[in-house]
């Protein structure tokens, strides 16, 4: 299966870039840090899937110098993702079994 997915090496594909660039691994941690917020929660980015789909067109937004316009973009499948993150937090706390 994908256990060796590189989360790396699958935006340089998704962006084609073709050779070592020092500044990719900081976009792509300002685009974990930008997709965490957006998502209220600590999403897992070691396999492919949607959070790893939005992070690559992140890089890539910011790389072509329209960042400014992913979030309106990509607006349903951000949408999509905070509901997932969402539903995987489970119930809220303040209602902890008090019978």
């Amino acid at each position: 299966m994908m256990s060796d997915f590189n989360l790396k090496e699958y935006v340089k594909r998704g962006c084609a870039i073709t050779w070592d660039d020092p500044a990719l691994d900081e976009q792509i941690m300002e685009a974990m840090e930008d997709l965490r917020d957006i998502a209220g929660s600590s999403i897992d980015f070691g396999s492919p899937g949607s959070a790893t789909r939005l992070l690559k067109n992140r890089v890539r937004y910011e790389r072509n110098g329209v960042g400014a316009l992913f979030e309106s973009d990509y607006q349903s499948e951000l949408l999509r993702l905070q509901l997932k993150e969402g539903l995987k937090g489970g119930a809220v706390d303040d209602e902890t079994s008090t019978n």
